[in-house]
């Protein structure tokens, strides 16, 4: 009866170990999971201030050069002030669009309804033609090349939206740093790549120091490498500056 106790005694100590044990990593398991979700959160918070970053100064930018130019000629060509007006009201709607489509994401509990209506706004390769427009309107001329080797699918939505977001911050520089320039956008589809090329005749590094990479072209650089692409930028050598991207796309079967 002793040995029995005894054997039975040292089982239901071994029993409550383990369940101590099970408990600890239980417990260390859900610290684990809510850890990762703050950092899930917060990865997701960084994307979307990128995202608002690349809405607010390609709109502001816009917004600013038509102000100027609604201004200066508001008494001398009023035509001309009014087409200003009407860029800079476009723009507004636009940033506003985009912004209200971000911060979405923050909304707890946002039902299908609203997630669609807002999913609809995603800018892509699709409205380049509207990014350019209201580029032109500022002044700048720009031309777009596109240019398809092999009949290719469309590009998946995360790709699609790099790419346009990489030709709006490099206009938006082109209008902020090149001076009197036209510039060039050429995209390039092929089997297994895009390429997106942003060309622009300013000064370039004959009549002016380039700065260092501010923060749009970091954040150009850290949105192509999370997708695994590459990005050229620099002054060319007969003048002017280039951002040139180029993204892996999945070759479907």
């Amino acid at each position: 009866m002793l040995a029995g106790v005894w054997v039975l005694g040292g089982g239901a100590r071994a029993l409550a170990d383990r369940n101590r044990q099970l408990a600890v990593l239980t417990a260390r398991l859900r610290r684990e999971q809510r850890d990762r979700a703050r950092h899930a959160v917060a990865e997701e918070r960084v994307r979307i201030a990128r995202e608002l970053h690349d809405v607010v100064a390609h709109h502001m930018s816009v917004i600013s050069v038509q102000v100027g130019l609604a201004r200066y000629v508001f008494a001398s060509d009023p035509p001309t002030a009014r087409t200003a007006l009407d860029t800079i009201a476009g723009a507004g709607r636009e940033a506003q669009q985009e912004m209200r489509r971000l911060l979405m994401v923050l909304r707890v509990g946002a039902d299908e309804e609203d997630a669609g209506r807002f999913g609809t706004l995603v800018p892509g390769l699709a409205r380049i033609g509207d990014l350019v427009d209201r580029v032109r309107a500022t002044g700048l001329p720009v031309e777009v090349e596109v240019h398809t080797v092999d009949p290719v699918p469309p590009l998946p939505a995360h790709l699609d939206l790099c790419v346009y977001r990489v030709i709006q911050e490099s206009l938006t520089n082109v209008l902020k740093h090149a001076g009197p320039a036209t510039a060039t956008v050429t995209v390039e589809h092929r089997p297994g790549a895009v390429t997106a090329r942003v060309v622009d005749d300013g000064r370039g590094v004959v009549e002016q120091s380039w700065p260092e990479p501010g923060y749009g072209l970091l954040g150009m650089r850290e949105r192509v490498r999370l997708y695994g692409g590459t990005l050229s930028t620099g002054p060319r050598p007969e003048g002017g500056y280039m951002v040139q991207l180029t993204l892996p796309v999945p070759v479907r079967s």
